[in-house]
């Protein structure tokens, strides 16, 4: 019973494993000096598993839903009086589904992912513009901080 149970965990994170790496890097003017900003993606596949498996002349509608997510890092650094760290998110930025079992398609759906890269990387750009305005924030707040206001 204990190799089935870890063979599950062993499955579950095999198909929640990133398919995809991004990685930009953004350097902005500020005052204080110019913030240089890292960001490292990675794709995150959840799938979930529906139907059930056709009896004898019955069709089957087993099939498996996926959803791949985009997790973003961010370390920003201003000399060396900031340093900042932040994570976003985008959930769902692709989805589908794929007939048969999630194991078997496990392959299939990364290289749907793959395929996808455009998709991600315009996703991991969005959030970077959103996060600049954060970034522009911690800035000045680090800067009021050091002048003692």
């Amino acid at each position: 019973m204990k190799k089935f149970a870890f063979a599950g965990l062993l499955l579950s994170a095999a198909i929640a494993s990133p398919a995809l790496s991004l990685e930009h890097e953004v350097v902005i003017d500020h005052e204080a000096g110019p913030i240089a900003a890292d960001y490292k993606g990675s794709v995150t596949i959840d799938t979930k598993q529906v139907g059930t498996v056709g009896v004898a002349g019955r069709p089957s509608t087993l099939a498996c839903q996926w959803t791949a997510s985009l997790n973003v890092e961010r370390v920003a650094k201003v000399g060396e009086s900031l340093r900042s760290q932040r994570t976003l998110s985008s959930n769902d930025v692709a989805s589908g589904t794929k007939p048969g079992w999630c194991k078997t398609n496990a392959k299939a759906i990364d290289a749907l992912v793959d395929r996808r890269s455009d998709t991600f990387r315009a996703a991991m750009l969005a959030l970077v513009e959103q996060d600049r305005g954060a970034i522009l924030a911690e800035a000045e707040s680090a800067q009021g901080r050091s002048r003692g206001v």
